[in-house]
């Protein structure tokens, strides 16, 4: 008895019927495929001649079979490579598979196709007949393949260093920066390699100064502030090198890092803040020596008499001495830094500094008076700074204002504000933008230094205010600084 495994296998027909009825529905079926599937269909005799194109072609090139039939494939595009590349025609008489294949639509757009084709030969003789195939829309995929290519070439030209790491850390893509500087831990820096064993690498070949002697604390960090992406930040790196880093959380949970090398730059800031460390020890020391020989000649003039020209002398060696103390002040508060736990009250300082001045302000012949809430005015800030700004912007007010008239001085709350009002011939305009520069002397009403309003601005860029100035609606210049409101939360942010 003949086994199942030894029978032979039998071509049962798919549809019931005579041959013809068979046919039929098999062509039928075969037309309704082609209309389902987004390649189209084509189908050549043995000249290579096209005698049947599938209804997509419409869809893909806006021509309609048609228009084709009777052309060779060559005749609607032409074979090319990826790189665009024109080819032949490929052998029809043998089967290939995704061949490119370009061709203009109907909308003047070129599109891509991947061509794949097998040979039909007649059953009894041999002779090829001609060649059935398909063409795959894959101009999508080339547009994005070529996008890839070329963002792919973008970062491996740029100049500082890019990793691209996916969910789990595992690096994905990085520029030759990047390998150059693992060269050394290649294992770790190849595509794959772990961040924390690349991590745990640099430290044990102290790349990072800082993490000497604390090496597993500091990796420990290190990663938990990856994990944050809390921002742009510098590292040291052996040979002085300094690196400006900038880590940031994907959507899908990677993360891409970008590097650059800061170190050119932080040795020039170094040199900077040491010119100008220099700079303000200088001009302490020369203020300090003209301080007591100033004073002697002060002096000196006081004993000679009342005389018009002895008063003018007088006048002269005051302006002078003032401006020795502006200068003392303004290398003092130059590089002012505020720390996020100084705190100051503006109320307080306010009535200080009309309180001490008050004397003088009457001698002058003029008033002060003070407007606003009796409560603290909070604010992040140098008192002494503060005090000093208030105190120059009161000076300038009373010396500008005519005898006889008072100097407003006006508090707000919310958002911290203080507001200076004299009723002097307020200032052009055009002098207000030059009024805060180093001995500007815009203002010719009286004899001064050109530095008050400088330490104004100075103190005030260091505490973040705004400094503004107007005239009045009742006459005379109005000067109002605004400072950020105070961050009570003490995250050390300021808000306008």
């Amino acid at each position: 008895m003949t086994t199942m495994a030894e029978r032979k296998p039998r071509s049962w027909p798919s549809i019931l019927g005579t041959q013809k009825e068979r046919a039929t529905e098999a062509f039928r079926r075969l037309e309704d495929m082609t209309r389902l599937i987004s390649d189209w269909v084509w189908e050549t005799d043995s000249t290579g001649e096209l005698t049947y194109v599938s209804e997509r072609i419409i869809d893909r090139l806006g021509m309609h079979p048609i228009q084709v039939i009777g052309k060779r494939l060559n005749q609607i595009g032409s074979f090319a490579s990826q790189g665009g590349t024109t080819e032949s025609e490929p052998d029809l008489m043998r089967p290939f598979r995704d061949a490119g294949f370009e061709a203009t639509g109907h909308d003047g757009k070129l599109r891509h196709f991947a061509v794949s084709g097998l040979p039909r030969f007649d059953q009894g003789s041999g002779a090829f007949v001609g060649a059935t195939g398909i063409a795959k829309d894959v101009t999508e995929l080339i547009r994005v393949e070529r996008a890839n290519v070329r963002l792919a070439d973008a970062i491996e030209v740029l100049s500082g260093y890019f990793a691209l790491y996916d969910e789990d850390d595992r690096l994905v893509i990085s520029n030759a920066r990047f390998r150059e500087f693992n060269k050394e831990f290649r294992d770790a820096a190849r595509p794959g390699g772990k961040f924390a064993d690349l991590l745990q690498q640099e430290v044990e070949h102290g790349r990072y100064p800082e993490a000497r002697g604390i090496e597993e604390s500091w990796i420990r960090d290190r990663l938990a502030r990856r994990k944050e992406t809390g921002g742009p930040f510098e590292l040291e790196v052996a040979g002085g090198r300094w690196l400006y880093v900038d880590e940031e959380r994907l959507p899908d949970g990677g993360t891409v890092m970008m590097a650059r090398n800061i170190t050119d730059l932080k040795r020039a800031m170094t040199a900077l803040e040491e010119s100008a460390i220099h700079h303000r020890e200088f001009a302490a020391n020369v203020a300090h020596k003209l301080r007591t020989p100033l004073a002697v000649l002060r002096t000196s003039l006081d004993r000679l008499g009342k005389g018009d020209e002895i008063i003018a002398l007088k006048r002269e060696v005051d302006v002078f001495a003032r401006m020795i103390e502006q200068l003392l002040t303004l290398t003092r508060y130059e590089h002012l830094l505020i720390s996020a736990d100084m705190t100051a009250d503006l109320q307080k300082i306010a009535v200080d500094v009309i309180s001490s001045f008050a004397p003088i302000a009457i001698r002058e012949g003029r008033m002060l008076e003070l407007e606003g809430p009796e409560v603290p005015i909070m604010i992040h800030g140098d008192a002494g700074a503060l005090e000093h700004m208030i105190r120059n912007l009161i000076e300038n007010a009373v010396k500008y204002s005519a005898r006889g008239s008072s100097v407003r001085v006006i508090l707000e709350q919310n958002p911290p504000t203080i507001i200076v009002v004299d009723q002097g011939r307020g200032i052009a305009p055009e002098n207000r933008t030059q009024l805060f520069e180093k001995f500007s002397r815009t203002d010719r009403r009286g004899a001064g230094a050109g530095l008050g309003l400088n330490v104004v601005k100075t103190i005030a860029d260091a505490h973040g205010a705004e400094i503004t100035v107007g005239d009045h609606p009742a006459g005379g210049a109005e000067f109002t600084l605004k400072f950020p409101v105070f961050d009570r939360d003490g995250d050390g942010s300021f808000s306008f």
